[in-house]
Parts: C-alpha cells; sequence; structure tokens
C-alpha cells in the first residue's frame, strides 16, 4: 500500500514538475548545440581571419589568445577589407569605366555638355579603389573639377586623367569632357542688361526703363507692393476674430445670465413657500411674485421674472395653466427651473398636495448650489488675480536684476 502511495505521489511530481525539468534540459542541448556549431565554423579556431571582399569595407574581430600570459587574453583586430588585383582592375575595367563617369557628372545631364562643376570623387566604394586626378588644362576645368569663368560658346574639351589605385599600383585612364558656358536664363540676361543701362549716363538723375527687351513687352511695379496683399488676409483674419468675439461674448453672457438665475432661484422658491403657506393659490402666488418685482423696478437685475411675466401672460391669454409652466421651464432650459415648473404643473394636477413639502426640499438644494456657485466665482476670481501678480513680479525681477548687469 505504502509502495504504491510513494509512486502516485512520484507520478504527481512529475506532472508537476517535469515541464520545467524538460526546459531546462532544453536550454543545455541547444547551449551544447551552438557550441559544436561555433567550434565547427569558427574561422579563428582554424587560425584563418577572413577580409571582405572589396567595397565590403573592414572587418572587426574580437578573439580570446590563449598562452600569451595567465589564462585567455581578449584581442581586438581590424582586418581591412580585399584589394583588387591588377588583373581584376584590367578585366572590370569597362565597368569601372562606366560607373566612375556617372559619379563625376554632378549636376550635368553628360560629360558632353558641362556647364557646372564635377564631382571629381577621389574613392569608388563599389570597387575599394582610390582615385587621383589630372587636368589636361586646370584653367578651363580644375583638378578638383571646378569649371572657369570664361567658355567659348562653342565649348571646349579638356581631357581629365584619373589615376585608380589599388593599393599597389595605379592605372590611369582617360575621360574627355567638353565644357560650355553656363546657360543663363532670360531674367538673367535682362538683369544683365539693367546693370549695364544703370551705368550709363550717370550725370542724369533717373534711369529709363526699357519698354520692350528681346521681342517682349514690359510692364514694371515695384517688388515692395506685393506686400500689400497681406492686407486682404489681414481683413479676413480680423473678420474671423470678430466672429470669434460675438461667440465668445454670447457664450460669456449666456453663461452670467445662467449664474444670474441659480442665484435668483433659491429667493423664487422661498418666496412661493410663504404665499403657498398663507393660503395662495399657485397662480396666484405667481402673479403676485411678477406684479412686486414690476412695483420694484426689479425686472431687469432678476431676468427670471421677465420669464414669469411671459408665462402669466400666456394664462392670461388662455393658455392652459400647466402648459405655461412647462414652457416656463423649456425656455430658461436650466434643470433646476424644469424641475421646479414639473411641481407646479403637477401641484395643479393633484390640488396642490405636498406643495410645500416639496418646495422646502427644493429650496435647501437651491441653497446649496448658490453656496457652490458663490465659491467657484470666488476661485474664478482669485485665477484671475494671478496674471496682474506675475507681471509686478516681473517688474520687481527687473528692478533687482538690472543694476546688477548694468555694473559689469
Amino acid at each position: 500500500m505504502r509502495e504504491k502511495t510513494r509512486r502516485g505521489r512520484l507520478n504527481e511530481y512529475g506532472n508537476e514538475y517535469g515541464k520545467y525539468a524538460a526546459c531546462v534540459l532544453s536550454g543545455f542541448v541547444l547551449y551544447g548545440l551552438s557550441e559544436a556549431v561555433g567550434e565547427i565554423g569558427d574561422p579563428v579556431r582554424d587560425g584563418v581571419l577572413a577580409r571582405n571582399e572589396y567595397g565590403g569595407g573592414d572587418r572587426q574581430y574580437e578573439l580570446l589568445v590563449e598562452g600569451l600570459e595567465n589564462g585567455e587574453e581578449p584581442v581586438k583586430v581590424t582586418v581591412p577589407e580585399r584589394k583588387m588585383s591588377d588583373a581584376e582592375v584590367q578585366r572590370e575595367l569597362p565597368e569601372i569605366m562606366e560607373y566612375l563617369k556617372g559619379e563625376i557628372l554632378g549636376g550635368n545631364s553628360s560629360l558632353s555638355k558641362v556647364q557646372s562643376d564635377l564631382n571629381l570623387t577621389r574613392t569608388l566604394v563599389k570597387y575599394g579603389l582610390s582615385v587621383e586626378w589630372e587636368s589636361g588644362d586646370p584653367e578651363t576645368v580644375s583638378d578638383m573639377g571646378l569649371i572657369g569663368s570664361e567658355m567659348p560658346e562653342s565649348g571646349k574639351t579638356v581631357t581629365l586623367r584619373a589615376g585608380l589605385m589599388n593599393g599597389s599600383s595605379v592605372t590611369w585612364v582617360e575621360i574627355p569632357v567638353t565644357v560650355f558656358p553656363e546657360t543663363e536664363t532670360l531674367g538673367e540676361t535682362f538683369s544683365a542688361f539693367l546693370g549695364k543701362l544703370a551705368e550709363k549716363d550717370l550725370e542724369t538723375g533717373q534711369v529709363v526703363l526699357p519698354e520692350t527687351f528681346d521681342g517682349r513687352t514690359l510692364h514694371y511695379r515695384s517688388a515692395d507692393g506685393c506686400g500689400n496683399g497681406g492686407l486682404i488676409f489681414l481683413g479676413i483674419a480680423a473678420a474671423l476674430c470678430l466672429f470669434l468675439k460675438e461667440k465668445s461674448d454670447a457664450k460669456e453672457a449666456k453663461k452670467q445670465w445662467e449664474d444670474r438665475m441659480i442665484l435668483d432661484y433659491p429667493e423664487l422658491l422661498s418666496d412661493f413657500v410663504v404665499l403657498t403657506g398663507a393660503g395662495y393659490p399657485v397662480r396666484q402666488a405667481w402673479k403676485k411674485q411678477v406684479v412686486d418685482a414690476e412695483s420694484k423696478n426689479t425686472v431687469l437685475l432678476h431676468p427670471v421674472y421677465r420669464e414669469m411675466r411671459t408665462a402669466l401672460n400666456q394664462m392670461e391669454t388662455g393658455t392652459p395653466e400647466i402648459r405655461a409652466y412647462g414652457e416656463f421651464g423649456r425656455r430658461i432650459g436650466l434643470g433646476c427651473y424644469i424641475k421646479f415648473a414639473s411641481l407646479l404643473g403637477n401641484s395643479v394636477s393633484t390640488g396642490g398636495k405636498d406643495l410645500r413639502r416639496l418646495l422646502e426640499e427644493e429650496m435647501e438644494t437651491a441653497f446649496r448650489q448658490r453656496k457652490e456657485l458663490a465659491l467657484r466665482k470666488g476661485e474664478e476670481a482669485s485665477t484671475k488675480l494671478l496674471i496682474p501678480m506675475f507681471l509686478m513680479l516681473g517688474v520687481v525681477m527687473v528692478m533687482v536684476v538690472a543694476p546688477a548687469f548694468l555694473s559689469l
């Protein structure tokens, strides 16, 4: 029995931890295989360091040398790329010449019509060769590839000699190039013409511009006037700024109106609680508040009474009372007034049951909302005061630092 229990536990441990052991064993196996492959393919163990082919660049080796001192000594060595032999240069010469001609073109379309400086490269990386240049006419084309300033219109042919060096020997080749004067645009030609014209008759007080040039009729205007077109964009920008300002002003006015309505809301509820508690019906309480506000000339300061006057006019012209209250709440659009209109509408339907209690609960919420608004206004005011404070701080810093700089 104990033997079976022991075997069961071994099987359980094998199933649970066998996968981890397999992973560790796989790591050892892969390490052994990689070391074996490295020993087989490692050129250093054969005492041979392979060079890169020409154009492949130098090759870096990091070696561990045993036998110099105690243990293995790390050594770094740079093996330059292989150079072409003279026979390889001769065999590849046609291809090298085509590649070299393409490299020295620079901004020219062909070597038979050279009008700008040549790019006489000093190395051909693709073939691992160095190049040395000699010009048959340095005044026309220098050894650096620079073109002379004066060229005949018919062009001039110059032979360039290029020495291809592979490290041990030099192979000289010749490349003929035909140089022409640089082609001027019509604008450049006209500018030179105006320069010569301005140098004539220096005793006169003005220079008369030609009406025609090269068979073309000319018209002139000052280049400084081109900046006047920016006034159009200035006008568009001003219109855009005005539009954005009006939108911002409208948004700010709406925000101020909403804040005013929120501040008036607790007083409105308080008056309704007092009047309905004194026995006034909802409609009569509504009318009394409107009449009292108009008699005290407070309608302009408290916009809520203007909306109440509109609702009262609707009720007096035949609009159902419930509908007038609902439209009053929707016109204002604030959640608290929509809820207030809903309470009044329900009271009309239910005969005023529980209206006083509901208004008192709503009044507590309104005063709390008014307190939060006051706190927010205080925080906004303190934030706006930061700008002049920073300006004053900058002025003080300038007053303190400026004398120190002036005394240097």
